[in-house]
């Protein structure tokens, strides 16, 4: 169960989310966001977080996002992949040769203009991960082990 402290910090994790991403906090209530640890927020489905049984499951759900130490959230590439098809700002479209490139883990640079912090990365809507703006670059911020390592 929740407490007051962690529902209001949930509560201001997915009002970020609306405001930077244009997702709308009602497309989650059908799940459960709930912080595991402190700064760190993973998501599952209502009738998994009611499974009382750990002796059956490791965990409930996947790593959602996390708070960042200058204020703010950062959403996992997972969060990204699943909702971000959803997402009305913040995002920048990649064309085939830049799509290549980001998936194989590589920084793209920055033609989209006046962006700042976390921005989702698609192609043809089909969102791909998330990068981080810096001065002209967006730096990609796939994990590894998520990255593209064959010719498609």
């Amino acid at each position: 169960m929740q407490g007051k402290k962690e529902k209001a910090v949930v509560q201001e994790l997915l009002r970020f989310i609306e405001d930077r991403f244009g997702i709308s906090s009602e497309i989650f209530e059908r799940y459960v966001v709930f912080q595991r640890r402190k700064g760190e927020f993973w998501i599952t489905s209502k009738g998994c977080f009611g499974f009382d049984d750990a002796s059956m499951c490791s965990r409930r759900g996947f790593r959602f996002a996390q708070s960042l130490t200058k204020g703010g959230f950062r959403l996992s590439t997972h969060a990204i992949q699943l909702f971000g098809k959803h997402a009305v700002r913040n995002v920048v479209e990649v064309n085939e040769e830049e799509r290549e490139a980001f998936i194989r883990g590589m920084d793209l640079k920055n033609r989209w203009g006046n962006l700042k912090g976390q921005v989702i990365v698609r192609y043809r809507s089909i969102p791909l991960g998330s990068a981080v703006v810096v001065g002209d670059v967006l730096k990609n911020q796939v994990p590894a082990a998520r990255r593209v390592k064959t010719s498609l």
